[in-house]
């Protein structure tokens, strides 16, 4: 029965052409629109190949002794980093035309950044981060008395982000955006069991819910899936976009998709119609696109981090953006984690909604 079901529901989803063709246009417009308009915000991040920035230490911060390693790491990554020992970070900042301050205290530092210079203040910070994560993290955990005499700072992989032309940007977050659109696919099923009485059918035949979600769920999948692949393939042909050699790519992408479709299995759920649907489907795409980079690349917001890590799209968009100019992310495990609970919980919760409605029905 299930069989037949997702056999005559991908039949119906491809009576929908518009849907379809939003699908496949729509991305490659936004790509063109968007990787145009921000070409010079992007260019500008790839001149700012070295500026200077300024720092302090405290004597008692475990981190002291290795600053000399973290300034060779810095120039490696176009990053001057100049000692101001006294002073207010921000006076410093303006009197010596300084791109950004970090005050390094006992066990935390602080980072200050100039509205003037978003862009370096940006590329500090991922530095930084970095910094902290691959390098000063393993340093300090090692420093247990009388177990290391001595204590080497990796700095040879300490890696900081390559510039990002902004079609490449673009071209890999509107595929993701219009990916977590993917249920709109669905318009010719929901539509036709609601004008032909199919759900009442449904109900009547005893056909258990979860067959009926997958029924729907796994044709929305593959069609977006194949929507998705032919907008990867034209971004690449039309405006040249490094999607990057790493094949965990791929697994990133499907298990986007398959979050996406199950978020909005959930929300029809919840709403019980198409239309209404589509207004609240694309404000939470809107929403966590905003968060996440769809249109302000993710790498010069102001957004905070902590903010960032709520949009599932963000974890997605960063990802595959590292990829693509680094070849490997930090983020890989947490994206894949957070895709993976969002399917399974919206997929449970969205089957839930649907037996208690057809339980108050019967």
């Amino acid at each position: 029965m299930i069989r037949y079901l997702i056999k005559n529901n991908f039949k119906l989803m491809f009576r929908d052409k518009w849907v379809l063709a939003l699908m496949l246009v729509g991305p490659i417009l936004v790509i063109a629109v968007l990787s145009s308009a921000f070409a010079n915000m992007m260019e500008s991040y790839e001149e700012a190949d070295e500026f200077r920035a300024g720092y302090r230490i405290s004597s008692e911060s475990s981190y002291a002794a290795y600053m000399d390693e973290i300034k060779d790491a810095g120039e490696e990554a176009g990053i001057q980093l100049e000692n101001f020992p006294e002073g207010e970070p921000q006076e410093i900042m303006e009197q010596n035309d300084l791109k950004g301050f970090i005050d390094i205290g006992k066990d935390e530092y602080t980072l200050y950044r100039s509205d003037d210079y978003e862009i370096q203040g940006g590329i500090l910070e991922y530095f930084m981060g970095q910094v902290d994560r691959q390098s000063f993290g393993e340093a300090v955990r090692a420093m247990i008395p009388g177990e290391n005499d001595e204590i080497t700072l990796p700095v040879q992989e300490t890696e900081y982000m390559p510039a990002v032309d902004s079609k490449d940007y673009y071209g890999i977050i509107e595929a993701i955006y219009f990916a977590w659109l993917g249920v709109l696919c669905t318009a010719g099923i929901l539509t036709a069991e609601k004008k032909n009485g199919i759900e009442e059918r449904f109900r009547v035949s005893g056909i258990a819910e979860t067959k009926l979600y997958l029924a729907r769920w796994v044709p929305a999948v593959l069609i977006v899936i194949v929507t998705t692949a032919v907008t990867v393939g034209l971004s690449i042909l039309l405006f040249g976009v490094s999607w990057g050699t790493n094949p965990m790519s791929i697994v990133v992408i499907l298990a986007c998709i398959m979050a996406a479709i199950s978020v909005g299995m959930l929300l029809y759920a919840i709403v019980n119609n198409f239309a209404v649907l589509i207004i609240v489907l694309f404000s939470f795409v809107w929403g966590m696109g905003f968060i996440g980079g769809s249109f302000e690349t993710y790498l010069f917001s102001n957004i905070p981090e902590k903010i960032k890590e709520i949009s599932p799209i963000y974890y997605v968009n960063r990802t595959l953006v590292e990829y693509s100019c680094m070849g490997k992310s930090d983020y890989t495990g947490r994206c894949l984690l957070y895709m993976t609970v969002i399917t399974v919980v919206g997929s449970v919760l969205a089957i839930g909604i649907n037996k208690l409605r057809r339980r108050s029905k019967s």
